[in-house]
Formats: C-alpha cells, sequence, structure tokens
C-alpha cells in the first residue's frame, strides 16, 4: 500500500477545504450553530437530530506555541510532523510560487458532515494541495491531516486532467440532484481557458453554478471512483509523473483574515472590540464585505468582512491577539485559528476574527 493512502487511511487529510476565506468560514459558522442548536434541545424535550460531528473544539491559548497557530500537526503512526494546522513557524519556507493557476479542484463529502471529508487542488505547476478530515466515525481515527503538498511532472498534471474530464459532465457548470448523488462535493476541471464546474448535495452559500441535473446511478458510482483514485494517487500514476512523491506540509504565503458579526452591527464597532493595535491594522486593510442570509428566513444570517494579508501579517497580528488576554474564546481547528471577541456596548454580541490559508489560486 502506499505511503499516501496509508496516510489516508489513518485519517489524516480534506476539506479543502472551501478554498476561500469565506466558504470556510460559513462552515466554521456552520458547526457553531449546530453546537448551539443541540444545547437548545438538551434543555428543553429529547428530540431526534442528524449529528454533524466536530474534529476539534476551542482551545485555551498556549502561550508556548508559535503565536496565534500549533505549527505542523503530528500525522497518526508517524513520527514526524505531516500537515500544517494554524500559522506556520517563523522558520518555515513558503511554498512557490505565491500564486498558481487552477487545473482541477475537487471536494467530496463521505459523510454528511465533517468527517472523512476529502478535498484537493492540483495547478499548472505541478504542486498538488490536498487535505482530508478526521474520520472519527465507525471507529476511525479523528486525527485531520491539515494541509499537504506533493509536486507532479506536467505529465503527471495532464493525466489527473483527463482523469476528470472522462466522467464525461464537463460540457457546462451543472448541479447533480437525486437519490444516487453521495452526500455532497463537487469538481471543477479547467477546460481551454475556463473552468467548469460541478456540484453536488449542499455545497456552501448561494445557488449552485449550473441548472439543477438528474445524476444516473452510473454517474454517481463514477463520482466515487475517481474520489478512490484522486485520495490514491501513487497506486495508479507512474514514476515518470512524480517530481516530489514525499508528503510535506503546504505552507500559505497568505492568509484570509475573515471577521463576522450579527448584521447592523457596523464596521466600526466590529474593530472596535479588537485590540486597539490590531484595530489599527485590520482598519488600513483593503477588505470584502458579504451579508449572508445563511440560515433561511428565520435565521440571523451575519455579516463579514475579509482582508488577506502575507503569512508574516497574520502572524504579527495573531500575537497582538495572543497578548491582548481579552478574547473570549481561542478555537485551533482544521478550517483556521479563530478569536472570539465580545462588543463593548453590545452585552451579549460577539465578533469572531479567524485566518484561514489562502490557496494559490485564491484572488
Amino acid at each position: 500500500m502506499s505511503d499516501v493512502r496509508t496516510i489516508l487511511k489513518r485519517g489524516i487529510g480534506g476539506a479543502t477545504p472551501p478554498p476561500d476565506g469565506f466558504e470556510r468560514m460559513l462552515r466554521r459558522r456552520d458547526r457553531k450553530r449546530w453546537n448551539q442548536r443541540i444545547a437548545a434541545a438538551a434543555v428543553g424535550v429529547a428530540v431526534f437530530v442528524v449529528a454533524i460531528w466536530i474534529v476539534t473544539s476551542g482551545e485555551p491559548i498556549d502561550r508556548g506555541l508559535t503565536p496565534g497557530g500549533t505549527g505542523p500537526s503530528a500525522a497518526p503512526g508517524l513520527t514526524e510532523p505531516v500537515g500544517l494546522v494554524g500559522l506556520p513557524p517563523e522558520d518555515a519556507t513558503p511554498s512557490l510560487p505565491k500564486r498558481g493557476e487552477l487545473v482541477v479542484g475537487f471536494v467530496f463529502g463521505h459523510t454528511m458532515g465533517d468527517p472523512g471529508r476529502f478535498g484537493l487542488h492540483l495547478y499548472e505547476d505541478g504542486r498538488v494541495i490536498w487535505q482530508k478530515l478526521g474520520e472519527d466515525y465507525a471507529g476511525g481515527d479523528p486525527t485531520p491531516t491539515g494541509l499537504i503538498e506533493q509536486r507532479l511532472t506536467p505529465e503527471g498534471v495532464e493525466l489527473i486532467r483527463s482523469e476528470v474530464l472522462s466522467l464525461g459532465l464537463f460540457d457546462r457548470d451543472r448541479h447533480l440532484v437525486g437519490g444516487y448523488v453521495p452526500n455532497f462535493g463537487w469538481i471543477e476541471v479547467r477546460d481551454g481557458d475556463r473552468l467548469v464546474r460541478v456540484t453536488w448535495g449542499d455545497v456552501g452559500s448561494g445557488s449552485p453554478p449550473g441548472p439543477d441535473t438528474q445524476a444516473t446511478a452510473e454517474q454517481a458510482l463514477a463520482l466515487q471512483r475517481l474520489d478512490a483514485r484522486l485520495e490514491d494517487l501513487p497506486s495508479w500514476l507512474p514514476a515518470s509523473a512524480w517530481m516530489d512523491r514525499e508528503p510535506k506540509p503546504f505552507v500559505p504565503s497568505r492568509y484570509s483574515v475573515c471577521y463576522d458579526t450579527e448584521p447592523g452591527v457596523g464596521l466600526d464597532r466590529v474593530l472596535g472590540s479588537f485590540p486597539r493595535s490590531a484595530e489599527e491594522r485590520l482598519g488600513s486593510l483593503d477588505r470584502t464585505h458579504e451579508l449572508s442570509d445563511r440560515y433561511g428566513p428565520a435565521g440571523m444570517g451575519f455579516e463579514v468582512w475579509c482582508s488577506t494579508v502575507s503569512t508574516d501579517e497574520a502572524r504579527s497580528l495573531a500575537e497582538i491577539l495572543d497578548a491582548a488576554d481579552t478574547a473570549v474564546s481561542v478555537s485551533r481547528d482544521v478550517f483556521g485559528l479563530a478569536y472570539e471577541f465580545g462588543l463593548r456596548d453590545l452585552d451579549g454580541t460577539h465578533v469572531t476574527l479567524a485566518f484561514y490559508p489562502a490557496l494559490p489560486d485564491a484572488p
């Protein structure tokens, strides 16, 4: 059995994680909202729920760690660190080049929630960056991989692209529906000068990129076969397809810094909830703004702002937040590093600030 397949079976790799900060933030918010629903049910009558499993929970700041992060995480059964979780240590060498053109992107949900979700991004320069969430079900290992990088030759890149195109689903964007569709996921592949995207199940915010298409049993089976192939590249790629087969941590050059709260609070109040030096740094950055009704008409929704910073800037900002001792909570998990602050003039209203690694194709 290949080294990478052994790693995957031990439960370390994932979700691409959705590729940008806003989508990752949605995943974190979903999990937080799920915890709130469980807490509400515990004080009322017993109700039946379908559990979305949690990989890791919030943990107190350890002042002995790399500021704001954990560095590479140790993979189960391996003596050396593999994937990166949190911010990298100062002596970590960033993956180069900083930017890359995406050839194939893939996320496959093995359950309806977090456990086992696998994600892979393949770039024209040969980098393949992948991650798998822990398999904390059916006796599996709950430890995630963090982001892992390997490198392919141009031959290897084209072999994977051809493998994906062989599904025969990429004449246009589409969203697969029907009883045969396995859980959730998405795949996009470069065809000429454009990326064609196929999705299935609940893949995040907004509307699917293409019209609903009834999936056949054969198409669903083909997706599952593709997932197995992409999770075990060494089992079928020839030696000539590899430039560097050894799994190494992917060290990002940039991070998305996103902060969110209830709608209507306003940016000035949100920035004012952070330590003064952090407020000044964040206030000087360019930012995107989203108002989401993710939870539907009956839900509160939320408002989020995101900026892109260098890894050094992210580490410096995390040092400020760690030293302030004013955070309500701090959590480090597979979706990133997050701090929660209370708004000074609004009791019970919190702002969450999170760091998410930016992949090479991120804006």
